[in-house]
């Protein structure tokens, strides 16, 4: 869970501080709220960042493999409970000599990331979430 929290702090940080500080002061002279300006203002700007950290820290969760795999010794832990796709996917070509299957089991992947990843574009697409531009 903690993974990608340094990165998207990171992340979100340069996108606040590209925002321009003049149009918060312009907001603020025509009677604009704090909420009105984090709505109207930053939310509309950190889309394109908000759509990259999304899409980094989805793809990289999916992905999840040296974590769960040091932890376990490889075995995925009691029950299989900490077995990830991509531990899954080794065991099937290593253990069982299913290339076959393992290639699949990557192509599923890719095509759950891709399907994941248009929905995401969907959500901060244009008319995303701060309403219509």
């Amino acid at each position: 869970m903690w993974r990608f929290t340094g990165w998207n702090v990171v992340l979100y940080l340069a996108g606040l501080q590209a925002i321009p500080k003049e149009l918060y002061e312009a907001a603020s002279v025509d009677g604009a709220t704090k909420i009105q300006q984090f709505r109207f203002i930053t939310l509309p700007l950190l889309r394109p960042m908000m759509f990259l950290a999304m899409t980094l820290t989805l793809i990289g969760n999916l992905q999840l493999f040296e974590e769960p795999f040091i932890l376990t010794n490889g075995t995925g832990g009691p029950g299989q409970e900490g077995t990830t796709a991509v531990m899954y996917m080794l065991r099937t070509y290593t253990n069982y000599s299913e290339a076959g299957l393992a290639a699949a089991m990557a192509w599923l992947l890719f095509i759950v990331i891709l399907v994941l990843t248009l929905i995401n574009n969907r959500i901060f697409g244009r008319s995303g979430l701060a309403g219509k531009d």
